[in-house]
């Protein structure tokens, strides 16, 4: 044997591949973008570290009516805080974004060991490293997804320790029980979903006792082997489920009644997000039942479907053979994957942001494309058609390589060729919700304004951008309601605008001095606001002064005749004043650019009301209640309109 063919063999590629990813992972972490969920688990995991400095005396991390962050157990997140506060850090994002780079490799290591388990091979396990490197909806969120890749991570070092727990029955390892607890542990730490790899583990128990039934005699039998077993399920139970309350505040009020109700709540989400889904609006508390599976369809790539369906080919096979272990670990792999899948659709779960909330199925995934790559590389019956299968496969990978190169850091945002890709996809679906792109544009205005004094406006809570920068003052607000609020600059993410918006092209602004491209679709622009008419116009009409205000509003328009906001201010005080006909002319303008923004339903409906028109007022506002169930600001109007109606 050569030096080559000694080097070259599959357990050094498998290393190999890890160091790699390694070195690309630590090259990639300062160039990645902050997200919005960093800006609210953070700070919070930064009061949950306090609680445990303070001994309890700080109790802010057990009160989050809002968000509901302490039902989280996010133990990454505050490992970060943690950290940042014991070595003093001030670039404490930089710090996550190792940090997750790190359990993303991980991530890479267990998956990989799954392979081998599955697989019998390193070939396998080198393979799912590449995969998963190259899945972009995974690997575009392995810095700043504090949650879903470490729980990710968590969730497969769980279903490897599992698979090798019921490989050495009825003698297993002592040293696989205490990994599998940890692995537990360390899931449930995060989330508390975690709690479902007990389930896992119960459900493989009495799969291989069916497959092997002398064993359940001999365990039984077996006064030793009884015990020793016993011993090793209390262990695991212990360490999975209490270690893994250790780092998590409000699941140590109550450990046994507050992580169930933590587990009940993450099924049943109370929050409803607005998601743009096959093209229109709707909240995620209504989404229909085929919004995950369709999500999981258009978002992974070619080579991961492909090999999905070589897997199923092998394994649809493998039943016409005697039922052996190969065939029983595979499809308890497979079961890891859908079983989530199936569970949170039949249960009409709330999700929202794609497949984000089951990223952990996504790695059990690309183990199974491997396996099935592999099955048909190493297939003798069909040799002729194997290699040219496994060459396609491999060629598939190119498609997101290519993607993560020319995007990254949002990367992430992928639609495969199958689906139409991301042209088809923008405006359809949600696009950029964890708004990466806004870090190229932050940073070109940075260096835009310089020693300027200048106040920047977004609309996400991303003000990380600019806090250590003195001259730079940072304000929210929505796009579309930009003229309202004082600012100088303006970094706009697109993704939150509505799609009729998007499509007819009624959402840019002629003050656009940059737009940014996400595969030919706009992501981010960045306005420049050299006159504030917009702005004096509408604290005019608050202050009453409608001429002088309306004066400014249309010379606004005069630059911006597509700002909707406008027209919704002009309205309102020709209401005020009683010209309705003036209201009415201005109604019907504004709606020509955008048919279903709510503002122009509300006033038509309080028009209505100050005509006395009451049953015209309700129908106006059923009908807005129809488009948003949810608009808040239409309910004291709906009060007291039905309150007229009733007398």
């Amino acid at each position: 044997m050569s030096s080559s063919t000694k080097i070259l063999t599959a357990r050094n590629t498998f290393i190999a591949s890890l160091s790699i990813a390694a070195m690309i992972l630590l090259f990639l972490a300062p160039k990645a973008a902050v997200n919005v969920d960093e800006l609210l688990h953070y700070p919070h995991a930064q009061k949950v570290v306090n609680w445990y400095f303070t001994g309890g005396e700080d109790a802010s991390c057990l009160h989050t009516p809002v968000h509901n962050l302490k039902y989280y157990g996010q133990s990454v997140d505050n490992l970060t805080a943690l950290i940042n506060r014991v070595f003093y850090i001030e670039n404490e994002y930089l710090t996550r974004h190792f940090t997750g780079a790190f359990f993303f490799w991980l991530l890479l290591f267990f998956a990989g060991r799954l392979a081998k388990e599955l697989g019998g091979s390193y070939w396998i396990s080198a393979l799912v490293v590449v995969g998963l490197m190259l899945t972009p909806r995974l690997f575009g969120q392995a810095f700043g997804n504090l949650k879903d890749i470490p729980f990710a991570a968590g969730y497969i070092a769980g279903i490897l320790f599992i698979v090798r727990f019921l490989k050495e029955m009825p003698h297993p390892k002592w040293t696989t029980v205490v990994y599998l607890g940890l692995a537990i542990a360390f899931t449930n730490s995060v989330r508390i979903g975690g709690l479902i790899l007990f389930a896992y583990l119960a459900a493989g128990l009495a799969g291989i006792l069916l497959l092997k039934p002398f064993l359940l005699k001999y365990i039984v039998t077996t006064k030793s082997c009884f015990v020793r077993l016993t011993g090793q399920f209390l262990t695991v139970a212990a360490i999975g489920y209490f270690i893994g309350l250790l780092f998590w505040p409000y699941a140590l009020q109550n450990v046994f009644h507050n992580p169930l109700e933590s587990l009940s709540v993450m099924e049943h989400y109370k929050v409803s997000i607005k998601q743009i889904f096959e093209g229109e609006v709707v909240w995620s508390s209504q989404l229909p039942w085929n919004y995950l599976p369709k999500w999981f369809l258009i978002s992974s790539p070619e080579f991961l479907l492909l090999g999905f369906i070589y897997f199923l080919a092998f394994l649809t096979y493998k039943f016409t053979k005697p039922a052996g272990e190969q065939l029983f670990f595979e499809l308890f792999a497979l079961f890891t994957a859908v079983f989530p899948v199936v569970y949170v659709v039949a249960i009409g779960s709330n999700l929202y942001s794609g497949i984000r909330q089951m990223l952990f199925v996504v790695p059990i995934l690309v183990v199974l494309a491997s396996l099935g790559a592999y099955q048909v590389f190493k297939a003798k019956k069909i040799r002729r058609l194997a290699m040219p299968a496994f060459v396609v496969f491999v060629a598939l990978m190119l498609l997101p390589l290519v993607h993560q190169a020319k995007t990254f850091p949002v990367d992430y945002v992928y639609f495969n060729a199958v689906s139409g890709g991301n042209k088809k996809a923008w405006s359809n679906y949600e696009y950029d919700y964890y708004f990466h792109g806004i870090k190229n544009a932050a940073d070109d205005l940075i260096e835009e304004i310089g020693d300027e004094e200048a106040l920047v406006a977004m609309n996400c809570q991303l003000p990380n951008y600019f806090e250590k920068i003195k001259n730079i003052d940072f304000q929210y607000t929505r796009y579309l309601e930009r003229s309202s609020a004082d600012w100088d600059y303006g970094i706009f993410g697109v993704n939150y605008i509505h799609p009729w918006m998007l499509e007819h092209e009624n959402w840019a602004s002629a003050k656009i001095v940059k737009t940014y491209y996400h595969k030919g679709n706009p992501l981010v622009v960045l306005i420049k606001r050299e006159v504030k008419n917009d702005l004096q116009g509408i604290q005019e009409l608050q202050k009453r002064n409608w001429e002088e205000g309306e004066k400014l509003l249309y010379k606004a328009l005069e630059v911006e005749p597509n700002n909707v906001w406008l027209f919704v201010n002009l309205a309102n005080s020709k209401l005020a004043q009683g010209d309705y006909a003036a209201f009415d002319e201005l109604l019907e303008k504004g709606r020509a650019i955008y048919p279903q923004y709510e503002p122009f339903y509300l006033l038509e409906a309080q028009k209505y009301f100050d005509q006395q028109n009451y049953r015209a007022s309700l129908n106006v506002l059923n009908r807005l209640l129809g488009i948003n169930p949810r608009y808040q600001n239409a309910a004291p109007l709906l009060k007291k309109v039905k309150e007229k109606l009733n007398k």
